[in-house]
């Protein structure tokens, strides 16, 4: 079950805070947000920890967060800051922006704490539809997936995704990102190359994804560098 959005005065739009390293970016949704009259731009961050310590100091003062994944603080924070929104402010709704919409990205942002995705290529009138749809406490996706989520989650098993990948396949995954074969990965491990494989395949699983491809497109959530 969602959690609830706390209510708010009729006449009160909600408070939103953005988090994305360019400032062009924040610029252009504050200027489409300010079409929305539910909705109030009250803070822009161009750094996670300034809008840390914000919530730190200020724990209500923002109704809605829209977070940029791909900021530059570092291969693997996408995921890690969605986990530590969750943790440590549940009732706060995360709309994510990401150069990266697709059915595994999208999947695994919701399973860390995101409570709505877009694409940067989003029209004007999706974001304020998103806007609006998680400030009545919904969850939104963009409509051109919905259908791939649900033969995703179809046909493939529902638990394997939600575990976290042990050190050896997050070792795999980071050689796999730089380039290297199984064969390479396992003379650089000392282990066998059906032993690397095995690994890598179950890794694919918990992640949700079934090719080097899709790893390669969402390796800016990942936490193995």
């Amino acid at each position: 079950m969602p959690l609830a959005v706390p209510a708010l005065p009729p006449d009160q739009p909600r408070r939103l805070a953005m988090l994305a390293p360019h400032p062009v970016l924040r610029l252009g949704v504050e200027v489409v947000l300010r079409q929305h009259g539910g909705v109030q731009v009250c803070g822009s961050f161009a750094d996670e920890a300034e809008l840390l310590a914000l919530l730190d100091r200020q724990p209500g003062c923002i109704d809605l967060l829209l977070i940029d994944v791909l900021a530059p603080w570092g291969p693997g924070q996408g995921l890690a800051l969605l986990r530590r929104l969750s943790q440590r402010w549940p009732l706060l709704p995360v709309l994510v922006l990401s150069a990266h919409c697709n059915a595994s990205t999208v999947t695994m942002a919701m399973q860390a704490g995101a409570r709505g995705f877009l694409s940067k290529g989003t029209t004007p009138e999706m974001l304020l539809r998103a806007v609006d749809v998680l400030s009545r406490g919904g969850r939104f996706v963009p409509p051109e997936l919905g259908t791939q989520l649900s033969r995703s989650r179809l046909r493939r098993p529902p638990a394997p995704v939600l575990t976290p990948l042990s050190r050896r396949e997050r070792e795999v995954l980071r050689l796999v990102l730089q380039g290297c074969t199984t064969g390479e990965v396992a003379r650089r491990f000392g282990r066998t190359a059906s032993t690397v494989s095995t690994q890598k395949r179950t890794a694919y699983e918990k992640l949700g994804i079934q090719s080097d491809g899709e790893l390669f497109r969402i390796r800016h959530l990942l936490e193995c560098g």
